[in-house]
């Protein structure tokens, strides 16, 4: 029998605690991003709550999914962008997206954000795929 996964908000204090585990989970995602941070750079904006740490589990002795999210208040509207999100068994998280949704909305925002590779379509189908973001790296202009 399958278990459910359901997402849990971490207050910033308890951050530490799991970091350890948490910390290799985002370096994964971080291979598919074009560099702009590190798990490293997650750590003082989530024990700030700055960001906010997410995580699914079945048991206490194993994390199966971690999400960092953000707000981002532009200027004519406020969003809950997700920036990272790794680990195992998505499909068996529970009520993934009405958890993250009610938290956007509680707090005001009127979007969910999510950068991310064009496989994640798949596990959002009802979620609009809004445009694509072209990069350039420029280092070797650097020099």
């Amino acid at each position: 029998m399958d278990t459910a996964l359901k997402p849990h908000l971490l207050y910033p204090d308890d951050v530490p605690y799991v970091w350890e585990d948490v910390a290799p989970m985002l370096a994964k995602a971080a291979v598919h991003s074009e560099g702009e941070l590190e798990p490293e750079d997650f750590l003082e904006p989530l024990s700030t709550g700055e960001m906010q740490l997410w995580v699914a589990y079945e048991d206490d002795d194993h994390i199966n999914a971690a999400m960092v999210t953000q707000f981002i208040q532009y200027p004519q509207k406020k969003i809950l962008r997700i920036i990272s999100l790794a680990g195992e068994d998505f499909k068996k998280i529970k009520n993934f997206q009405a958890v993250i949704e009610g938290f956007a909305i509680k707090y005001g925002c009127t979007a969910i954000e999510l950068w991310g590779r064009k496989g994640w379509k798949k596990l959002l189908p009802d979620w609009k795929d809004a445009y694509t973001v072209y990069t350039k790296e420029l280092q070797h202009r650097l020099h």
